[in-house]
């Protein structure tokens, strides 16, 4: 469409020359009061209060002006809050609908002392943005600071379950006010995997073993396995040194309601002792890790079994100076002065070596105790049984004062201390049991005696590791 305007005389055309130019004036008017408007109401400017003053004077029904000088008298040293208030009252009043201009009022009041009216302030912001994850945290802390714990904690939780980055924060202030009252800390914790798992690992780190494992075992197990998390929190327990706690738990991930997985606490020291199953990702805290080695390929071989279809294969580059020292480890747990005998089966094919590889153990806490089995002889062999005895290092040390803590029918009556099947005096004696432990690394090594002996070549399979208990010597 095209539009034609014919104009007749020069009193028209000077009519539309003054029209077009006021036009253009009243516009770049508003083009000026938007960008000294913006300019100046931006939080980020460093603007000081007597200039926002001045353009306050000059743009008076701006409503973001009014709010961003009352927020400059707020800060100010030698602030004016009489002024701050009638400055965001009268902001409020040229734009009704901005919750943000809410909040600047909930900061005014609340630096008059005046929570009731801070909180009512913040409580009209978050009906006109109930989304709004900064508008709930912010009154979520003033009815904290307010005393009004109930209410505190309900906005808690509406805050973190629209942004789970606070719960670290949230946690730590639910802790110091309420004492560390437990029901509190759960209360503004979402619902779904990943934030129970996070309040499991705040209670941990807080010495409370006992209520973070409780918190753990309740989640859904599916959910628990499928969430990062969990591999986190089995790991944040190693390094507590409860290792048999960590591998129980860890079971409990990997294998779910299988049949091994319901024995394997106990009376299967080594997992997937036949190879015949991937370590999960993440999760191979207590299963087979196989390694890069300069010396030699390490791998599972699926085509040659003791027994089931597959193996560790070893393939040695050749190269003099052979050494291996973990490339192909367990994390395991025993129990303190028992006597055990570790089983398994070795292969061989061509085989070049002044002195083969063994298969040993490893204790970070006692390094000085390390046995291992014979070496691996070399040439060409098929599937025979190795095996060697040996009584585990240590001694077995008192439950951790946060796992003696509470009465049993305490845990019984708690839903989440009998997940899975298991009884809260179970549960609560397999936490004390925890301590009674202690974790060794099952590896294969070879470390030369002097600083050069001759190339290693060939290949060995190993499989079908298993650990008997052969009593207390």
């Amino acid at each position: 469409m095209v539009l034609d305007i014919r104009l007749k005389g020069r009193v028209a055309a000077g009519t539309l020359v003054f029209c077009t130019g006021v036009a253009c004036a009243l516009l770049a008017r508003q083009v000026l009061f938007n960008f000294i408007v913006s300019s100046l109401s931006d939080s980020r400017s460093p603007v000081s209060a007597g200039a926002l003053e001045a353009a306050r004077a000059y743009f008076p029904s701006s409503a973001r002006l009014n709010a961003r000088s009352a927020e400059a008298h707020i800060s100010d040293p030698a602030r004016d809050l009489t002024l701050a208030e009638t400055e965001i009252e009268r902001a409020t009043r040229l734009s009704p609908y901005d919750y943000r201009l809410r909040v600047v009022l909930a900061s005014v009041r609340e630096s008059q002392r005046d929570l009731a009216g801070a909180e009512k302030a913040l409580r009209d912001s978050a009906s006109l943005a109930p989304s709004n994850i900064d508008v709930r945290w912010r009154l979520a802390n003033l009815l904290l600071r307010a005393g009004k714990i109930a209410d505190a904690l309900t906005e808690f939780r509406i805050a973190v379950t629209g942004d789970q980055s606070l719960m670290p924060m949230t946690f730590d202030l639910v802790w110091s006010v309420t004492g560390g009252d437990l029901s509190s800390l759960r209360s503004v914790t979402p619902s779904g995997a990943e934030a129970g798992i996070s309040l499991a690992r705040f209670l941990l780190n807080r010495g409370q073993a006992f209520e973070a494992v409780r918190i753990f075992e309740g989640i859904d197990p599916e959910a628990r396995r499928l969430t990062p998390g969990s591999s986190d929190f089995i790991e944040a327990i190693i390094k507590r040194g409860e290792a048999r706690l960590a591998r129980g738990l860890w079971i409990k991930l990997v294998g779910g309601d299988s049949e091994l997985a319901a024995g394997a606490t106990d009376d299967l020291i080594i997992w997937n002792g036949s190879l015949e199953s991937d370590p999960i990702p993440g999760l191979a805290q207590f299963d087979w890790n196989l390694g890069e080695s300069p010396y030699a390929a390490i791998s599972i071989d699926s085509r040659s079994a003791h027994q089931g279809s597959r193996s560790i294969r070893i393939d040695f580059a050749g190269r003099d100076t052979t050494r291996l020292d973990g490339e192909v480890k367990q994390f395991v747990v025993f129990s303190p002065g028992k006597h055990y005998r570790l089983e398994y089966y070795v292969r061989t094919r061509d085989l070049v070596t002044t002195e083969g590889p063994r298969v040993a153990l490893r204790c970070d806490a006692d390094p000085s105790w390390s046995p291992a089995g014979p070496a691996i002889a070399a040439g060409t062999d098929d599937w025979r049984k190795m095996e060697f005895d040996f009584v585990a290092a240590g001694k077995a040390a008192p439950a951790p004062e946060s796992l003696r803590r509470g009465r049993s029918s305490e845990i019984a009556s708690t839903p989440t201390a009998s997940a899975n099947g298991s009884g809260g005096e179970s549960f609560r004696s397999g936490l004390q049991r925890s301590t009674d432990s202690i974790a060794v690394t099952i590896r294969l090594m070879r470390i030369p005696k002097f600083s050069y002996d001759e190339p290693m070549r060939g290949t060995i399979w190993l499989d079908d590791f298993r650990i008997v208990e052969l009593g207390q010597r």
